[in-house]
């Protein structure tokens, strides 16, 4: 029974170590925005940025405890015999634990509105209205887009980093089918990426980059 406790409260840890290391970590576009000074926002931009700062709050909060509370109860079910006072104790370090990990993953999110918002105050109206129609295709992962245009450069949003690239650089495009209607894009320029979005976005990357690189080769959709 303690053995098990020792676990789960170990694998909380756990999680919110490898998560305090994922928010430390900056990809170089981001090491460029430690000294950025935001700007002021158009309204329409501003509501942007507001939508997906409630937005995030409301996901950090429901992930957090979809996770962590049956854990929590779980704990506390495997020890009856030890006493209330220590499946007491046991159950405030596990909400504890619970609520740093919902803070940290709130930081993690936030890292990419604030991304975005950087991006926001440089793009073109363009730019900024195709990034609406991007954000109008996404439905489970609203506010975060797969990719934004911002000033000729596209940028890669892939493992809670962000990626640059100059679109005219691009060489070939392809991607395989994954679950959930999705796929796992391939972009060959100066570097390759992969990248995840659902297929209903593709189109519209395609678009961008056949846009700056007529000459690219880029798979369609069946």
């Amino acid at each position: 029974m303690y053995t098990m406790n020792a676990i789960i409260i170990l694998i909380f840890v756990l999680v919110v170590v490898s998560v305090y290391f994922i928010v430390q970590y900056k990809s170089n576009f981001e090491k460029r925005l430690v000294y950025h000074t935001p700007r002021l926002l158009s309204p329409e931009r501003q509501e942007y940025i507001r939508g997906a700062e409630r937005y995030i709050k409301k996901v950090s909060l429901f992930i957090g405890l979809f996770i962590g509370f049956p854990l929590i109860i779980m704990g506390a079910s495997l020890l009856p015999e030890a006493g209330i006072p220590v499946i007491f104790l046991l159950i405030i370090v596990l909400i504890a634990i619970n609520f740093l990990g919902i803070y940290l993953l709130y930081r993690i999110l936030k890292r990419n509105i604030k991304n975005q918002q950087a991006l926001l105050e440089q793009m073109s109206d363009s730019d900024f209205q195709l990034l609406l129609r991007v954000n109008k295709e996404i439905y489970l992962f609203k506010y975060f887009p797969p990719f934004i245009l911002c000033k000729d450069k596209l940028y890669l949003f892939v493992s809670l980093t962000v990626e640059e690239i100059d679109p005219t650089t691009i060489k070939e495009v392809s991607f395989l089918y994954a679950r959930g209607g999705r796929v796992i894009v391939h972009i060959k320029s100066i570097k390759s990426i992969r990248i995840t979005m659902y297929r209903n976005i593709y189109p519209l990357l395609v678009e961008i980059i056949e846009k700056y690189n007529p000459n690219a080769q880029i798979k369609t959709l069946k």
